[in-house]
């Protein structure tokens, strides 16, 4: 058994605080600090049908990667989805802890685990957030292979029935850029394409950047948001397991991709 502070300093070992953005909500988010924790559920949102699983595997908290609270609130009333859930973890005792971009850009975080997932050698550190804290990666592919066939590739490592990309499907990717979640804008391509990248991996593609991506001249493939950063649950099972071995890790069953592809 361990209190909730000690589990949060264990994530924070792995991915310090001062890594985050500065404007970001991590830690603890609800909850009491020392509250004694037996088994946590790992999800990348905090939903309802989360919230449900967790309640009925009987975790006493959520390690979440976004957090469930990203601007102030004035109440907390049952009337809206985020104060709802807040209440179903309050009246349930569960805390919510998350690890958002100070798990994205720490070392071994989740764009390094992308960037593995990719079969990517020779790694770059990619745009410097604030000094000494680099939001992307980029590397070389072993063998350079065509966009529609890299797409394919993508797809089978991150479980996706599809994902759609921006460029020619013959065009040859050599060199590849990362970054997960929303991270599909102009100020990343310019570094990912100064970087000497043919190829960006990123998410939450609109088109107006994608225009802009394709005057650069570099592909995009749009891996969703969820696909991207879900593969926290791999770090951070593995990771508790080690430094918490008393503690039971488990990760959600539910599937939290909101985009769906095909119809009837």
């Amino acid at each position: 058994m361990y209190k909730m502070k000690e589990i949060g300093a264990a994530i924070e070992q792995l991915a310090p605080r001062n890594l985050a953005m500065d404007d970001d909500n991590i830690g603890l988010i609800v909850g009491r600090l020392n509250a004694e924790i037996t088994k946590v559920l790992l999800a990348l949102d905090a939903t309802d049908e989360v919230i449900d699983e967790a309640i009925n595997l009987g975790c006493q908290a959520i390690i979440t990667h976004h957090p469930p609270i990203w601007k102030p609130i004035k109440r907390i009333a049952d009337d809206c989805a985020i104060e709802r859930r807040l209440l179903a973890l309050i009246e349930n005792g569960i805390a919510v802890y998350s690890a958002h971009t100070n798990l994205d850009f720490c070392e071994g975080g989740i764009n390094d685990l992308l960037f593995d997932k990719l079969g990517l050698t020779d790694k770059e550190l990619i745009f410097e957030e604030k000094p000494g804290v680099f939001a992307g990666r980029a590397g070389l592919m072993l063998e350079p292979m065509p966009l529609a066939e890299f797409v394919y590739f993508i797809e089978g490592q991150l479980n996706l029935d599809i994902c759609k990309y921006v460029g020619d499907p013959a065009a040859q990717v050599r060199k590849v850029g990362v970054m997960a979640g929303a991270t599909a804008r102009p100020h990343f391509f310019e570094a990912m394409a100064a970087a000497g990248c043919d190829t960006y991996v990123t998410s939450d593609i609109v088109y107006t950047n994608a225009l802009k991506a394709k005057d650069l001249g570099l592909n995009l493939v749009d891996a969703t948001h969820y696909a991207s950063e879900v593969i926290f649950t791999e770090i951070l099972a593995e990771y508790l397991a080690e430094r918490l071995p008393k503690l039971e890790v488990l990760v959600s069953k539910i599937d939290g991709q909101v985009f769906k592809t095909g119809g009837i």
